[in-house]
């Protein structure tokens, strides 16, 4: 699954592009209007494609109402608008379902946890591309607990349609070193950032 651009995925072809264009740009230009060669160049597709979608837009009222080849205007507040806009970029929706998944599987809950690869930073393009999870087990961890890790990387594996892999380290300087600086840290449980410093660095 792309997490970075995953509606062509969902919606495939030019209506699929097209859409997405508009969602970015309804993200990032609130209001304005956007010409529709601006939107094929977005898109990458023909002029008469955008005309197409456009229309069929236009029907759902997602779109002002225009002459052919006039300026496109979004319905700002369409409520399929702001579902899109969910979809447009699943990042923080990842590291939810990661947060969720160890509150309910790991217990207790582990010292460290980050997540890195493809998936947590937004670049993912197949089904193969991995989600890493890094994780530091708590001093009091039971018997079992290297097992519930194992179990929720298999959950999510299912939950995202990623490859999901488990690595154990045994301290915050071997999470650091597996994670990398780019690593999200999920727990402690402040909210997800990217660590400059590592997993073991500050948060704030």
């Amino acid at each position: 699954m792309n997490f970075r651009t995953p509606i062509p995925a969902l919606f495939p072809g030019a209506s699929g592009r097209i859409v997405t264009a508009l969602t970015a740009h309804q993200a990032t230009n609130t209001g304005a209007p956007l010409s529709p060669t601006d939107l094929a160049r977005d898109a990458s597709v023909a002029a008469t494609q955008v005309e197409a979608t456009l229309f069929r837009l236009g029907l759902l009222g997602l779109i002002e109402p225009r002459e052919r080849g006039g300026d496109v205007r979004l319905v700002a507040g369409h409520v399929v608008w702001k579902a899109l806009d969910g979809l447009a970029d699943l990042r923080q929706r990842v590291v939810e379902e990661v947060r969720e998944r160890a509150a309910a599987d790991l217990i207790p809950a582990p010292a460290r946890l980050a997540i890195a690869g493809p998936v947590a930073d937004g670049t993912a393009t197949h089904p193969a591309d991995v989600l890493e999870l890094i994780v530091v087990p708590p001093s009091t961890a039971p018997e079992n607990w290297s097992e519930q890790a194992d179990r929720m990387a298999a959950r999510l594996s299912r939950h995202l349609g990623n490859v999901v892999t488990l690595r154990t380290a045994a301290t915050d300087a071997d999470a650091a070193r597996f994670a990398g600086p780019e690593a999200s840290l999920i727990i402690p449980p402040d909210c997800a950032v990217t660590l400059a410093g590592g997993v073991g660095g500050s948060s704030g």
